[in-house]
């Protein structure tokens, strides 16, 4: 995902003179190329994140067109002020891109973790917030960020997951599934549990989708959050719902607000995420998921058990192999 981010913003330079990107000193080789062929349009502002937010701002209000990059401990959740006052306030159009959310700097501790960044954007008006999974969604939502006229976040992954999509996305739909289409139209899947996750949850996900034949829906685009979601939780009766971040604001509670706004029937709803606490030891990233129970044999096992809690209470007879 990181390469295809690095051959976007390189494109963008190339295409828009007015383009320019902006690091707090950080993502070194990300930029190599944009630095070869676009020296002029990077710009290092150094260990100053917040000045950085002021200076994308007055470049955009100039008519320049902004990129900010930072780890998602700095951006956003470092610069939360400048981004609601000096960007969103305005509504400029400035695209944020917070590298290595949730748990991935295992090794570097809370310092360099971050399990609140989509929780602390999605109350600031006019900002739209984007979770991509892999390089098709990335290319997806950077290309809605780029046509929005007013402030974007993606959330960029560096976990190495799999790559889901193996082909270029042919829609502009916030929603893409990737076990069967919608329930009912899939011959063999069980339609009473639907799996919904973003960002590095969605392989994962989809390992236990297809190990216990379920549908699994990616939701890349958490602000604004889709009205029609229920097109796509129709006739479920369980939700399981896995996400790298905070229980509180994150894909979780922007799918349940959708519900209430828009007064939609909520089927029950089980949350996979981050614990709400900080990780106790460094490790790798496995094991700094496994302290919040989402190593992926442990994402296995617990959806294992919420579809066979599920489907006890329909028919005692309809139960999924065990995980091992």
């Amino acid at each position: 995902m990181r390469a295809l981010l690095s051959q976007l913003l390189t494109d963008s330079a190339k295409e828009d003179s007015q383009f320019v990107v902006l690091s707090g000193d950080h993502g070194y080789a990300l930029f190599d190329q944009l630095r070869r062929d676009c020296e002029r349009q990077f710009i290092n502002v150094g260990v100053a994140e917040q000045t950085m937010v002021g200076v994308a701002a007055g470049l955009a209000r100039q008519g320049l067109h902004p990129v900010v990059y930072g780890l998602a401990a700095f951006i956003p959740v470092r610069v939360l002020e400048q981004i609601k006052i000096d960007v969103c306030f305005s509504r400029l159009p400035i695209i944020f891109l917070g590298d290595g959310a949730g748990l991935v700097y295992s090794t570097l501790g809370v310092s360099h973790q971050c399990a609140e960044d989509l929780a602390c954007l999605r109350p600031l008006p006019f900002i739209r917030v984007f979770s991509p999974c892999d390089p098709e969604e990335l290319r997806a939502c950077y290309k809605e960020a780029s046509r929005y006229e007013g402030p974007s976040y993606i959330r960029v992954g560096k976990s190495d997951r799999a790559v889901i999509n193996v082909s270029p996305l042919s829609s502009t739909d916030p929603h893409w599934v990737w076990q069967g289409d919608t329930p009912g139209h899939s011959k063999g899947l069980r339609t009473g549990v639907c799996l919904i996750a973003s960002g590095s949850m969605v392989a994962p996900a989809v390992d236990a989708a297809r190990k216990f034949d379920l549908h699994c829906l990616s939701i890349p685009r958490i602000k604004p959050f889709a009205r029609d979601i229920d097109r796509f939780t129709e006739g479920f009766g369980r939700l399981i719902i896995l996400e790298e971040h905070s229980r509180y604001g994150g894909l979780a509670s922007a799918l349940m607000d959708a519900f209430a706004e828009h007064e939609l029937r909520l089927p029950e709803v089980r949350v996979l995420s981050l614990d709400d606490k900080f990780s106790a030891r460094c490790g790798g990233y496995q094991y700094a998921l496994s302290e919040h129970g989402l190593a992926d044999a442990q994402v296995i096992e617990r959806v294992g058990t919420l579809v066979n809690e599920y489907f006890r209470q329909i028919d005692p007879r309809e139960i999924v192999p065990k995980s091992g």
